[in-house]
């Protein structure tokens, strides 16, 4: 499967769930804002029944603290549900190698850190990816490198020069940490529209 179409299928799941994200969100919101408008009218009996200073300051309290109560629960709603997406993504991720098509994976995730980095001869890769890098690049014509089996990954790998001044890295984790912040820049600009209503 062409990296491209990984990216799809990630960005795919991520606007599926960032809709369930809203749509939950949306329903929440409807609850809370009816819990809060039936405080509210609560608290409107009360100060039409007292008309002073004192219940109309006391009236504010509560609907501020009811507004408070409102903005908690759609955060920690979203937070959840947005844990919980990347658990799944973290879960699929510990999967990828196990795929017929992760050898050609591999060769791409190289191939653009070749291009990145020209100068790159040290190929850091997880232990497990050490005999497929070795491949990879005897089947390229990769003279002159040295493979590392040093680093921790789900896939992918990290191309160094020579003297370790200058690095790229491109692995499976490297990219969903990249949609990682998408997707809470995403969630977070929706979140002010969700929460800015009556």
């Amino acid at each position: 499967m062409p990296l491209a179409d990984i990216l799809a299928a990630l960005d795919a799941e991520a606007d599926e769930e960032i809709a369930r994200i809203d749509a939950d969100a949306q329903r929440q919101l409807a609850e809370l804002r009816q819990d809060t408008s039936d405080a509210a009218r609560h608290t409107e009996e009360v100060a039409a029944h007292e008309r002073d200073d004192s219940a109309a300051r006391r009236r504010a309290q509560i609907v501020n603290r009811a507004r408070l109560v409102v903005e908690r629960r759609m955060s920690a709603a979203i937070e959840e549900i947005y844990r919980e997406l990347m658990a799944e993504v973290h879960h699929q991720l510990g999967a990828v190698r196990d795929r017929d098509d992760y050898p050609d994976l591999f060769r791409r995730l190289l191939d653009e850190c070749r291009s990145v980095l020209t100068d790159g001869r040290v190929v850091r890769v997880d232990p497990a990816d050490e005999e497929l890098c070795r491949r990879v690049l005897a089947s390229t014509g990769g003279d002159g490198f040295v493979v590392e089996g040093v680093l921790e990954s789900a896939g992918g790998l990290e191309l160094s020069t020579s003297d370790g001044r200058r690095s790229v890295r491109n692995t499976l984790e490297s990219r969903t940490l990249r949609a990682d912040r998408a997707l809470r820049t995403l969630a977070a600009a929706e979140v002010p529209e969700l929460r800015g209503g009556p």
